[in-house]
């Protein structure tokens, strides 16, 4: 929102404004209006007006009011509607009302500084037993972000002058090696999961655990998603051209349970699959086409029970019981999976581009980041060195 609301007079001589605030998701003109009965001339009925202008949100609804907790909460369900998946607006909510709200919420967002930021951000790091929250140094960074862009967005409406978190540093996030299962242990996951997608399933439970191994045994080989996993449909996966189409994911709104989006980013992709994996890709049919007598469609879910989309979540804790019988750590989740994937590939001299395209990263910074750590290369190069070194000091001696 921008400029002025300008007042003028209607039909019976009372000042009135409206102001155009552009086009909602659905294609309608917002233009909110609003009279002024009670200004006795134009320039007390335009500082009415520049008041209202100040309180819309985005969709010309009022503002209930300027405290950061209600603007925060305003704007979550503002880009919620707009350009945002529910799983990143439930996490909005919940660094809106679980962090910043305890500390910052009743507060008026035009008259925090820097100084509020940088001790809000500070209090939340500060461990627990000194009486902060006790945060990773990676979450504050996320919330940072999260309301850095919330104050962009009201400035831009005029509801604050400045933004103040711009004038505090991120806290720069701790840098984690990317989780993953080792060689050791590599080859009784594998075991585990193909031993449940080979069994026939008598009843809905054993489909279920078929399922969501299978769920997991897509991110091992093909390193996708849980999300994604859930969403491949049996049409994405395709015998003639050798590869899965990942083209959607699969994210649990609040009160509604799973929907089908567009994968992350927007960015599907073809993942090669070998005749083999394809091979037990066509056994996971069968197995379902078994339990139901063929009455799955091509548009039904390749990881399913019955036809309709299974939680992510379900999905993941269902792994983490097959990581316990396997007797991994616990640090290994499903995610982990997805890490092993391009670990390996990596490790076995796979370039970074094509991993990267593989994961259906944005681009290939964002691989190197997460897989630095394994990337073959000039430690190679030191120990051969070493070991030449080595030879001809013997044959010296």
């Amino acid at each position: 929102m921008s400029g002025r609301a300008r007042v003028r007079r209607d039909a019976r001589g009372t000042w009135c404004a409206q102001v155009y605030l552009g086009t909602a998701p659905d294609g309608r003109r917002i233009r909110p209006y609003r009279s002024f009965p009670d200004a006795t001339d134009e320039a007390e009925a335009q500082a009415m007006a520049d008041e209202w202008l100040a309180s819309l949100a985005p969709d010309g609804t009022p503002v209930r009011s300027t405290l950061v907790s209600d603007l925060l909460e305003q704007y979550v369900h503002d880009r919620s509607l707009r350009d945002v998946t529910p799983n990143t607006a439930k996490q909005w909510r919940m660094f809106a009302r679980t962090y910043v709200g305890p500390y910052l919420g009743g507060r008026i967002a035009g008259d925090l500084g820097a100084h509020d930021v940088a001790s809000f951000e500070a209090r939340l790091i500060t461990p627990r037993e000194q009486g902060g929250r006790g945060l990773s140094r990676s979450t504050v960074a996320n919330v940072h972000t999260f309301l850095s862009r919330a104050y962009d967005r009201w400035v831009d409406l005029g509801l604050c002058a400045a933004n103040p978190v711009r004038s505090v540093p991120k806290p720069r996030p701790a840098r984690h090696e990317a989780a993953s299962i080792d060689e050791w242990d590599f080859a009784t996951v594998d075991r585990e999961l193909s031993r449940l997608i080979g069994a026939v399933p008598e009843d809905e439970r054993g489909l279920r655990e078929l399922s969501c191994a299978f769920a997991a045994w897509l991110a091992l080989h093909t390193g996708v998603r849980c999300g994604e996993a859930c969403a491949l449909r049996r049409r994405d996966a395709s015998t003639r051209l050798g590869s899965l189409h990942v083209c959607g994911s699969v994210a649990e709104v609040p009160h509604e349970g799973p929907r089908r989006m567009d994968t992350k980013g927007k960015r599907s992709r073809n993942v090669s699959v070998t005749p083999e994996e394809l091979a037990q890709v066509e056994c996971v049919l069968a197995r379902q086409d078994g339990f139901w007598g063929s009455a799955g469609g091509a548009d039904w879910p390749l990881v399913t029970v019955d036809g309709s989309l299974m939680r992510p979540t379900s999905v993941s804790k269902a792994f983490s019981r097959v990581r316990d019988r396997c007797g991994l750590p616990r640090g290994c989740t499903f995610h982990a999976l997805r890490h092993t994937h391009a670990t390996w590939l990596l490790l076995s001299g796979v370039d970074v581009k094509t991993v990267s395209e593989r994961l259906g990263h944005a681009d290939a910074a964002v691989t190197l980041r997460t897989y630095a750590h394994v990337m073959p290369g000039r430690d190679l190069a030191a120990a051969e060195a070493f070991e030449r070194f080595a030879a001809a000091a013997g044959r010296g001696g």
